[in-house]
C-alpha cells in the first residue's frame, strides 16, 4: 500500500524543519512523483487533516510551492497541480536555448579559477548523486538548476540572468527530469562536463554550442505534461475538490 501524505510527513527528520517545510517537501514530492495529477486541487482544510497540522502550514507550503511552478493559485479555484501544453514546454525550451548559449559563451569569457572550481565540484556531486538510477528527482533538479544559474550569473548579464531564471520553474524541471532514462542523465552530465571544460578553457564558442545542444535534447524528451505517466484512479482529494478553497 502506498504511503500516505501523513505517514510521509511524520517519517521525515525532526531537525530544525518548520511545518511547513515538512509540508512543502510532502507535497512535492507527491506532485513529482504522480499521486497528485495535473489539474487536481489541493485544498487547505484536507490536506492539514491529512497530515495532521494546522492551515497555516499547509497554506505557507502551498505559497512555496505555486512560486516553484508546482501549482497555481487563484481567488477561485485555490491551489491546482500545474501543468505545460506541449507548446509551452517547446518555447521554454527554445528561449532557454537561445538565451543560456549566450549566457555561457559570456560565462567562457568571464569565469575565474575560482567560479570554474565552484561549477565543477556542483557537476562532481550531480555526478555522484546519478550514480545509479535517478531516485532523488527533486533534489537532482534542484542541483541542476543550481548549476545553470551558476553559469547564468557568470555571463555577467544580469536581464539575461534574470529571463532565464524565471523560465525554469523547479516544477517543469522536475516534471521534466520523470522522463529522463538513465542514458539520458549520462548525456545530461557529460554536457555538464564539456561546458565546465569549455568555460574554463575560455572557449566561448564551444560553450555555445554545447549549452543549446544540451537544452534541446531535453526538449526532445519533455514535451509537456501530458507525456508524463499519470496514476489511474481518482486522487486521494479529489472528492474534497468541490467543497473548498484556499482562503
Amino acid at each position: 500500500m502506498p504511503a500516505t501524505s501523513k505517514n510521509k510527513a511524520a517519517a521525515l527528520p525532526k531537525r530544525r524543519e518548520t511545518a511547513a517545510s515538512r509540508v512543502y517537501e510532502t507535497l512535492r514530492d507527491e506532485i513529482s512523483g504522480g499521486r497528485f495529477r495535473v489539474g487536481d486541487r489541493l485544498t487547505e482544510g484536507a490536506l492539514a487533516e491529512e497530515m495532521t497540522v494546522s492551515r497555516t502550514p499547509v497554506r505557507e507550503a502551498l505559497r512555496r510551492l505555486e512560486s516553484e511552478g508546482f501549482v497555481t493559485i487563484s481567488p477561485h479555484a485555490g491551489a491546482l497541480v500545474k501543468g505545460w501544453s506541449a507548446q509551452d514546454a517547446r518555447d521554454v525550451f527554445e528561449t532557454r536555448a537561445i538565451i543560456e548559449a549566450a549566457a555561457a559563451g559570456r560565462a567562457a569569457r568571464n569565469a575565474t579559477a575560482s567560479d570554474v572550481q565552484a561549477l565543477d565540484d556542483l557537476a562532481r556531486r550531480m555526478e555522484a548523486a546519478a550514480g545509479g538510477p535517478l531516485q532523488d528527482v527533486a533534489g537532482y533538479s534542484e542541483m541542476n538548476r543550481d548549476f545553470h544559474a551558476r553559469i547564468l550569473h557568470l555571463s555577467g548579464n544580469r536581464r539575461i540572468e534574470g529571463i532565464a531564471l524565471n523560465l525554469m520553474d523547479l516544477g517543469f524541471l522536475v516534471r521534466s527530469y520523470r522522463l529522463f532514462g538513465q542514458e539520458d542523465v549520462d548525456r545530461s552530465l557529460s554536457d555538464h562536463r564539456q561546458l565546465v571544460t569549455a568555460i574554463r578553457d575560455g572557449e566561448a564558442d564551444w560553450a555555445a554550442a554545447v549549452m543549446r545542444a544540451h537544452i534541446l535534447a531535453a526538449a526532445r524528451i519533455f514535451k509537456g505534461t501530458h507525456d508524463v505517466p499519470e496514476p489511474t484512479g481518482q486522487s486521494p482529494l479529489k472528492k474534497e475538490s468541490d467543497k473548498e478553497n484556499i482562503t
